[in-house]
């Protein structure tokens, strides 16, 4: 009885293509761990929720008058 008529298969070999797929996914992986690392320096999820008061802005506005102008 040959190896081939048993019903399974031979394992197909790992090829470049699939260490490339490997190797993507891990720096992706790493990209992404990364980047949360840097967005948690900034303080909690999400950063453009601000839970302080709003910032006091004061605006000067010219005095009611003549103007010069005519």
């Amino acid at each position: 009885m040959s190896p081939q008529s048993s019903g399974n298969p031979p394992k197909q070999k790992v090829n470049i293509y699939s260490m490339m797929l490997i190797l993507s996914f891990i720096a992706l992986l790493i990209g992404a761990v990364l980047m949360y690392m840097e967005l948690s320096r900034f303080g909690s999820f999400p950063q453009w929720k601000v839970s302080q008061a709003a910032p006091a802005i004061s605006v000067s506005l010219p005095a009611a008058g003549p103007s010069a102008l005519g």
